[in-house]
């Protein structure tokens, strides 16, 4: 039986949904049986409609595919990334414990905060909003993912533009 190639977005590299999610749980199985840490980033860009609305499609683009170049740079090949939402990823640290999941998440948000996008001579800012969510014992995937998103909700209703760990 063959493998399917796994889906990527075009935009920005990282994998769809499907894909990620299939990654995802043969994580969780893998580090249940291990007993080996696993940590779940949900990185979700404040405000895009504005975003999309002063600065153009096109612009926002570039800054997704951005993100995605920070998070992998600053993930350095802990773990995969997947395009959860139209500006919302997620990201698998293999082995990597929740206080050292939430450290990475800190330095990406500050790194994806002092860059400049867009075309404009000034360019223009974006920030993103981080939640993170370590795997429990006998956690299933799907409870892992949604824990993840649930604290990336926390810190949008906090004020946004930080990182809050479950």
């Amino acid at each position: 039986m063959s493998e399917r190639a796994p889906q990527v977005c075009p935009r920005t590299g990282a994998y769809l949904r499907p894909h990620f999610e299939e990654l995802l749980a043969r994580a969780v199985s893998d580090a249940h049986q291990a007993r080996l840490p696993l940590t779940v980033l949900w990185v979700d860009v404040d405000e895009t409609q504005e975003g999309n609305d002063a600065h153009g499609r096109e612009a926002m683009d570039g800054a997704l595919s951005a993100l995605v170049d920070e998070l992998a740079a600053e993930l350095d090949g802990r773990g995969p990334i997947g395009r959860t939402e139209g500006d919302a990823f997620a990201a698998l640290l293999y082995a990597v414990t929740p206080d050292m999941g939430e450290r990475l998440a800190e330095r990406m948000r500050r790194r994806f905060a002092a860059r400049r996008f867009g075309p404009e001579p000034a360019g223009f800012h974006l920030t993103v909003s981080v939640g993170v969510a370590a795997l429990r014992p006998q956690e299933p995937y799907g409870n892992l993912l949604d824990a993840a998103e649930a604290a990336c909700l926390q810190a949008k209703q906090a004020g946004r533009d930080r990182v809050v760990r479950r």
